[in-house]
């Protein structure tokens, strides 16, 4: 009896011991996941952090960029007094038939201008950057057609190896992003098309603008020359006459 008793009180030492091993385990354990868990947090919050800095810092960059980009225009049209032709009314035409237009003269400008005939490329491509009527305008326009004897095809601005773009035109709200996309080209025979008339003195080849109920453009021979491209004086003039 003495001798179970005795086996009775070793068992529930035994179990009492590894109880507390178990339990200083499970303590260490827990504790080992708090630690991971404010370590996971401070990480995050630092991310979070920097996220939110990164994100103040490119809205500071914006609003500076624009300020140059606003200052430049102002340089480069200190002393610049527009043409007769590039005077333009308010204007007063809707919205599709602009872009009609628009299209229209976009789809004819390679019969006036040139590139050089060294180029490989298997289609006719037309970027475009930002979201305008453009877009369905011009695709429409194009739809099975060729130009320069090239399938023609329209689509959002997306450069890559081996991708050789004819024009690219830049849609109203993303004018900013001209001296960005002239700088990459790098006088590149790309003919570059935008909505602002001002971007002629800076390097546009094609400036698009509305006086009153009509579309207008202005013809940058010196830079389309540049560009490695040539510009019929057919165009020239009726640019000047329209």
């Amino acid at each position: 009896m003495k001798k179970a008793i005795l086996y009775l009180l070793c068992a529930l030492f035994f179990t009492g011991c590894v109880s507390q091993q178990k339990h200083a385990a499970l303590k260490k354990q827990h504790e080992q996941t708090l630690n991971e868990k404010t370590g996971v947090e401070e990480v995050l919050t630092k991310i979070a952090l920097a996220n939110d800095s990164l994100k103040k810092q490119n809205n500071f960059l914006d609003s500076m960029y624009r300020a140059e980009h606003e200052k430049n225009l102002a340089l480069n049209n200190k002393n610049y007094s527009p043409s007769p032709s590039a005077k333009s009314k308010a204007a007063s035409m809707p919205k599709n038939i602009e872009y009609e237009k628009k299209s229209l003269y976009v789809y004819n400008l390679p019969n006036y201008v040139f590139w050089p005939k060294s180029s490989k490329a298997t289609t006719f491509l037309i970027g475009i950057i930002g979201d305008s009527p453009m877009n369905a305008a011009l695709a429409i326009r194009v739809y099975g057609k060729k130009i320069n004897e090239l399938p023609a095809l329209v689509e959002p601005y997306n450069p890559a190896p081996g991708k050789i773009y004819h024009m690219i035109f830049v849609a109203d709200s993303k004018q900013q992003d001209f001296y960005k996309l002239k700088k990459e080209l790098k006088d590149q025979p790309v003919l570059l098309i935008v909505e602002d008339r001002y971007l002629e003195k800076v390097g546009a080849h094609i400036s698009f603008y509305v006086d009153g109920d009509k579309v207008k453009f202005i013809v940058n021979k010196k830079y389309i020359e540049k560009s490695g491209m040539n510009v019929s004086e057919q165009l020239i003039k009726f640019s000047n006459e329209n």
